[in-house]
C-alpha cells in the first residue's frame, strides 16, 4: 500500500511539474511583404496542427493568446503569397516577410456548375470583381451600380437617378429583342430574381405617361431586385460575359452570366468588423432657368399673323378673339411678373425640387471565424439613403449567415442565408401627360409663378401645368416595401478519393423568394385630380403586389482522374432543375373619397388585375476537362434543356461548346525569362433564350351579346411551334504576363451572333389576322475586341503604385431578316429618334425626321440616319495608391465616347420658356433659341450622351498600431477612417440631368430616352472601420 501511495505521489508530482513547464504562452509579431517592407492585414497565422491562430491587422501585427508549450511552428499563409512555416521554439515574436507567388496568383478561379478552372488555364476572358474592388473604395447604393466601370465589354447605365436604382446590363452586345436583357444572376448557386417590374406608375390614372394602360407599364421607372441584395456581404463576381463561357447555364444565358459569391467564415480566430459610413447627395447638375421680361413675355405669347386682304367674315371675327386673347395673356403675365419683382418672389422652383441635400447613413457589422470543422460568417446591415427630392428615398435591412460544415472525411456541407427588407419613394418623374411628373412639370413654370402654400398648407393651383409640382411633393405617395429571402445548401460527398483519382458528389439547391407591396396615391383634391373632366376619375390609389419565388436544384458527378504523370482528366455529368413563380396583382381605385385612409375601398370605380405565371426547366449537362501539365487544356461539353415556354415544352434543345488553351510559358522551350505568361486561347459555345411567357397562345376577347357573356377569337395568333432564341459565339484571345504578373495584358475578341431572334410579326389587314406574338424574325451580330492591362508600375516600401486601364467596343449588325423592316425599341417617333431592324444596320442606330425619298433613299421608311445609341468605344482606368504606409487613395474615370440618346428634356423647357438661353439668338438670324429648337427635326433630340466621369475616389488612413495600443490596448486590431465620392467629376456635353438615363428603364437594344428623370447625384462619405 505504502508502495502504491509512493508511485501515485511520484506521478501527480511529475504531471503538476508537467503543468507548469508547459504553461500556454503568447507570440506576437508582423508580417510584411519581403518587396517593399508594408505591413500585410489579413495574413492568417496559426499554430501548426492547432486551430488556435490570429490574423494581422492593418499593419500587419499579430498576438496569438494560448499558444500550447508543446507548440513547434506557426504557419503564415495569405492568397497571392507563399505560405511560410516558421519554428517558434520558445520566441515569444516571431517576424515574417512572405513574398508574392506567382503559381498562387494563378488559384483564383472560376466556378461553372459544379468545377473549378485555375485562372491560367481559362479559355475565356472572364473578369473577377473582388470584394475591395467592389466596396473598398467608397459605398455603392446597389451591387449592379458598383459595377459600372469595372467590367470590360459591358454596357451598364443607370436608368434613374432616384436612390435605389434602377440599372441596365449589357453584356457584349444585343441577344434579344423582347426577351431578358439582364444576365442571369447567380448568387451561391441560387438562379436570383432580378427581375424589373413596374407598379403603375405610368398608367393612366396616376401620371397617364403611358395614357392607354391600365396596368404596368414601361414608363413606370421601376428598380430591378438586385437593389435587395447587400454589397457589403459579397466575397466576389465573375462575370461570363458571352456564350462561349456561359453556354453551361444553357437557355437562360442568352444575355450572359454574373456570379455573386457572399462572404464566408475562416478558420481561427472569431473576427469582429463594424463599419460606419455617414455621407450626403447632391444632384451634379441642374438644368438652370431664364428668368423673365416684358419683352420676353411678348416673345413667348405672339400675336397671331395678320389677317390677308381676302379674309372672311368669320376669319376676321376668330382673329379679333384671339389677338384679344393673346393681349390679354400679355397683360397678365407682365402683371404677375411685375407684382413678383415688387415682392421680392421670383424664385427658382428646380432647386427648391430637385436642389436639396439627401443625407446617407450606413452601418454594418460582422462576425467570422471558425474552425477547421466548422466556419461561419454573420453580418447585418443597415442603409438609410434620403433622396434629393422631399419625401423620396431608398432604405435597406438586410441579415446574413453563411455556415460551413465537415462531417467527418468525406461530407462537406454549406448553408447560405439572407434576408432583406427594403423600402424605395420614388416620387414622379419622366413622361407625364397630366402634369404630375415633376421634371417634366418644372419644365413650364415660370420664374415669377406664385406655387408655395398659404399659412393653412394649402397649395395653389399651378396655372402653367396640370398641377402644383410642390404640392405633388408634399402629397403624393409612389412607395414600395420589399421582403426577400434567398436560401441556399450546397453538399459535397467524396465517394472515392485515393492519389490518382476521385470521385464525388455535388449536390446544390436554393430558393429566391421576393414579396413586394407598392402603393400609389394621388388624392382627390389636387389639382390634376380636380381638372379631369370625369368626377368618378378624381383621386387615384393602388395597392400592388409583385410576388416572386425561383427554386432551382442540382446534382452532379464529378471523376478527376489521371493518366500517367501529366495528363488530369476531369468528367462531370449532371441535371439541374428550375422552377420560376410570377404572381403579379393590383387593386385600383379611382373616383376615391376625401380624407384618410386612401384604399381602393373607398373609391367608387375599383378595378383588379391578376397574373399568375409559371415556368420550369430541365438541364442536362456533360463535360469533359482534360489537363497536359498545365500546358494545353482542353474542354467540351454539352447540355441540353427543356422549358415550359418553348412551343414543344418535352424537346430538348443543345447547347454545345468546347476550348482551348495553351500555355507557351510553360514549355521547356520558352526562354524569355521577363514574360512569365503568354496564354493563346480559343472557345466556342452557344446558349439561349426561351420565348416569352404566352408566345405559344392566341388570345381571347371578351364579348357579351344579348346579356350574354362570352368569348371571340382574336386577331392576334400565337405561335405554338416557336422555339428559343440562340446565341453563337466564337472568342479568341492571348494572355501575357511580365516580370512575375506586375505587368499582365488580357486581350479579345469575340463574333457572337443571335439567331431566331423573336418578334410580333405585324401581317397584311387582308390575312384577317393582325400579328402573330411571336416570331422568329431574324439573326444580328455583335463583334468586339476587349482589352485589359493590370500593372504595378511602383512598388517600394514607402509607396505602391496599381494600376488597370481597359478598353472595349461593340459593334452590331442585323444580318439576316425575313420579314420586313420594323421599329424595335421605345420611343415617340421620327421627329424625336427610333430605332429600326433591318438588314445591315445595328438595332441601336437611330433614325428620324426630316424624311427624303430622295436622300433617304435605301433608308428605311426614308428617314435620316443618325448615330447609334451603342457607343464608339469605352475606357476605364482605375488606380489604387498605398504611401506612408498608413494611406490608401484609390480613383476610377469611366469614358464613354460618343453614345446618343434621344433627349426631349430640353424640348419641354423651350415649350414652357424656362431653358437658361431661351432668349439667346446663337446664330444670329432673328429668332430666338427657345422657339427656333422646337422646329428643329430629330437632329436637334439626338444627342450625343457621351462622357468622362470620375466614377470613384478615396482617401484611407490605417491607425499606426503603436497609436491603437496605447488607446485600445489589444481589445481594437484595426482602425481606418476615410472619405470617398461618387460621381464626383463629370464631363460632357449632354444638355439633360445626366447622360446615363432611361424613361423605359432597361431597353433591349440599349437606345435610351430621356423625358426629364430624376436627377443623378454626387455623393460624397466618411468612413469608419473597426476591426475587433
Amino acid at each position: 500500500m505504502r508502495i502504491l501511495f509512493s508511485l501515485l505521489s511520484f506521478l501527480l508530482f511529475t504531471a503538476l511539474l508537467q503543468h507548469v513547464v508547459a504553461q500556454d504562452r503568447s507570440i506576437s509579431g508582423r508580417v510584411t511583404d519581403v518587396a517593399n517592407g508594408q505591413g500585410l492585414p489579413g495574413v492568417t497565422v496559426l499554430v501548426k496542427g492547432t486551430t488556435v491562430g490570429a490574423s494581422t491587422n492593418s499593419d500587419g501585427s499579430y498576438t496569438i493568446s494560448g499558444v500550447p508549450a508543446t507548440a513547434s511552428a506557426l504557419t503564415f499563409s495569405f492568397i497571392g503569397y507563399r505560405t511560410v512555416e516558421r519554428p517558434i521554439g520558445n520566441a515569444t515574436t516571431v517576424d515574417v516577410g512572405l513574398s508574392v507567388d506567382t503559381r498562387q496568383l494563378d488559384e483564383v478561379v472560376v466556378t461553372g456548375l459544379a468545377t473549378t478552372v485555375k485562372r491560367s488555364n481559362l479559355a475565356n476572358a472572364v473578369t473577377t470583381i473582388s470584394a475591395k474592388e467592389l466596396v473598398g473604395s467608397t459605398r455603392p447604393v446597389t451591387v449592379d451600380a458598383a459595377l459600372n466601370g469595372k467590367i470590360v465589354g459591358a454596357n451598364i447605365a443607370q436608368t434613374s437617378g432616384a436612390p435605389g436604382g434602377g440599372v441596365a446590363i449589357q453584356l457584349r452586345g444585343i441577344s434579344s429583342l423582347t426577351g431578358g436583357t439582364q444576365p442571369l444572376y447567380i448568387i451561391d448557386g441560387v438562379y436570383a430574381v432580378n427581375a424589373e417590374v413596374g407598379n403603375g406608375a405610368g398608367a393612366a390614372a396616376f401620371s397617364a405617361a403611358a395614357s392607354t394602360t391600365t396596368g404596368r407599364s414601361t414608363q413606370d421607372n421601376p428598380v430591378n431586385r438586385l437593389s435587395d441584395l447587400n454589397p457589403n456581404d459579397i466575397e466576389s463576381i465573375e462575370v461570363l460575359k458571352g456564350s462561349s463561357a456561359a453556354a453551361i447555364y444553357g437557355q437562360r444565358a442568352n444575355a450572359g452570366v454574373i456570379i455573386i459569391k457572399t462572404k464566408r467564415g475562416q478558420a481561427g480566430q472569431t473576427r469582429v468588423s463594424l463599419s460606419q459610413d455617414i455621407g450626403f447627395a447632391k444632384a451634379w447638375r441642374l438644368l438652370g432657368k431664364e428668368d423673365w421680361t416684358p419683352e420676353k413675355i411678348d416673345r413667348y405669347y405672339p400675336l397671331p399673323a395678320p389677317l390677308g386682304p381676302d379674309a372672311t367674315p368669320a376669319q376676321v371675327t376668330a382673329y379679333n378673339k384671339a389677338l384679344e386673347a393673346a393681349n390679354a395673356s400679355r397683360t397678365s403675365e407682365k402683371e404677375a411678373l411685375k407684382q413678383a419683382q415688387d415682392n421680392g418672389q421670383i424664385h427658382d422652383y428646380e432647386k427648391e425640387v430637385f436642389g436639396n441635400t439627401g443625407f446617407i447613413r450606413n452601418t454594418s457589422v460582422s462576425v467570422s471565424g471558425g474552425s477547421d470543422k466548422t466556419k461561419f460568417y454573420v453580418s447585418g446591415t443597415t442603409t438609410d439613403e434620403k433622396g434629393i427630392v422631399k419625401r423620396t428615398g431608398f432604405e435597406r435591412h438586410s441579415i446574413r449567415a453563411n455556415v460551413d460544415h465537415k462531417i467527418g472525411k468525406r461530407i462537406d456541407i454549406g448553408l447560405s442565408s439572407g434576408y432583406f427588407n427594403s423600402t424605395n419613394r420614388r416620387g414622379f418623374t419622366g413622361n407625364d401627360n397630366r402634369g404630375v411628373s415633376l421634371g417634366y412639370t418644372l419644365a413650364y413654370v415660370p420664374s415669377y409663378a406664385q406655387l408655395f402654400p398659404n399659412e393653412q398648407g394649402i397649395f395653389p393651383s399651378n396655372p402653367y401645368g396640370g398641377d402644383n409640382p410642390l404640392a405633388i411633393v408634399e402629397r403624393s405617395i409612389n412607395e414600395e416595401t420589399t421582403n426577400r429571402a434567398v436560401q441556399a445548401a450546397s453538399t459535397t460527398v467524396r465517394i472515392i478519393e485515393n492519389e490518382r483519382s476521385s470521385l464525388r458528389l455535388a449536390l446544390q439547391g436554393g430558393i429566391d423568394y421576393s414579396n413586394s407591396n407598392a402603393f400609389l396615391a394621388l388624392p382627390a383634391d389636387l389639382q390634376s385630380q380636380r381638372n379631369l373632366p370625369v368626377p368618378a376619375d378624381r383621386g387615384a390609389v393602388r395597392v400592388a403586389k409583385n410576388q416572386f419565388f425561383n427554386s432551382n436544384l442540382q446534382g452532379f458527378l464529378v471523376y478527376d482522374w489521371r493518366v500517367g504523370e501529366r495528363l488530369n482528366l476531369t468528367s462531370q455529368v449532371g441535371m439541374v432543375r428550375l422552377r420560376l413563380e410570377r404572381n403579379l396583382s393590383f387593386s385600383q381605385g379611382r373616383g376615391l373619397a376625401p380624407g384618410e385612409p386612401l384604399t381602393p375601398n373607398r373609391s367608387s370605380n375599383v378595378s383588379q388585375e391578376v397574373e399568375f405565371l409559371t415556368e420550369q426547366d430541365l438541364g442536362l449537362v456533360a463535360q469533359q476537362e482534360a489537363n497536359f501539365n498545365d500546358q494545353i487544356i482542353a474542354t467540351a461539353g454539352i447540355r441540353f434543356d427543356k422549358s415550359s415556354r418553348n412551343g414543344d415544352p418535352n424537346k430538348y434543345y443543345a447547347f454545345p461548346k468546347a476550348s482551348l488553351a495553351v500555355n507557351v510559358a510553360k514549355f521547356g522551350f520558352w526562354a524569355l525569362e521577363p514574360m512569365n505568361l503568354l496564354k493563346l486561347r480559343a472557345a466556342y459555345g452557344e446558349t439561349g433564350a426561351p420565348a416569352f411567357f404566352g408566345a405559344t397562345y392566341s388570345p381571347l376577347v371578351n364579348i357579351t351579346t344579348g346579356s350574354q357573356a362570352g368569348f371571340l377569337p382574336s386577331t392576334v395568333v400565337g405561335n405554338p411551334a416557336i422555339g428559343p432564341e440562340r446565341a453563337t459565339e466564337l472568342e479568341f484571345g492571348v494572355d501575357a504576363g511580365f516580370l512575375d504578373n506586375r505587368i499582365g495584358l488580357e486581350a479579345t475578341y469575340y463574333n457572337k451572333t443571335a439567331k431566331d431572334l423573336i418578334n410580333t410579326f405585324v401581317l397584311a389587314p387582308s390575312t384577317g389576322v393582325t400579328s402573330v406574338r411571336a416570331f422568329p424574325v431574324g439573326d444580328l451580330r455583335n463583334r468586339g475586341i476587349e482589352l485589359a492591362l493590370n500593372a504595378t508600375p511602383v512598388r517600394s516600401e514607402n509607396f505602391t503604385w496599381t494600376s488597370s486601364t481597359q478598353y472595349w467596343f461593340n459593334r452590331s449588325e442585323v444580318t439576316r431578316i425575313v420579314v420586313p423592316s420594323f421599329n424595335t425599341g421605345l420611343g415617340f417617333g421620327n421627329s424625336f429618334g427610333r430605332n429600326v431592324f433591318a438588314l445591315g444596320q445595328s438595332p441601336s442606330r437611330w433614325y428620324g425626321s426630316p424624311v427624303n425619298a430622295v436622300d433617304n433613299a435605301s433608308n428605311p421608311s426614308f428617314l435620316t440616319r443618325y448615330e447609334d445609341a451603342q457607343p464608339r468605344f469605352q475606357m476605364s482606368f482605375q488606380n489604387s495608391f498605398t504611401f506612408l504606409r498608413n494611406f490608401e487613395a484609390s480613383f476610377l474615370l469611366h469614358w464613354r465616347k460618343d453614345s446618343y440618346t434621344s433627349n426631349l428634356s430640353r424640348l419641354l423647357q423651350d415649350e414652357g420658356g424656362t431653358t437658361e438661353d431661351w432668349s439667346r439668338d446663337d446664330d444670329g438670324n432673328g429668332v430666338v433659341n427657345g422657339l427656333q429648337r422646337q422646329s428643329q427635326p430629330a437632329r436637334e433630340f439626338i444627342q450625343n450622351s457621351g462622357y468622362l466621369r470620375l466614377r470613384e475616389a478615396s482617401l484611407y488612413y490605417s491607425v499606426p498600431a503603436s497609436i491603437r495600443t496605447s488607446l485600445f490596448k489589444d481589445y481594437i486590431r484595426s482602425i481606418r477612417v476615410g472619405v470617398s465620392g461618387n460621381n464626383l467629376l463629370t464631363w460632357t456635353d449632354y444638355v439633360g440631368y445626366d447622360p446615363e438615363v432611361s424613361n423605359f428603364g432597361s431597353t433591349s437594344n440599349f437606345a435610351q430616352v430621356d423625358v426629364s428623370s430624376y436627377p443623378n447625384t454626387r455623393r460624397m462619405f466618411f468612413h469608419l472601420n473597426l476591426e475587433f
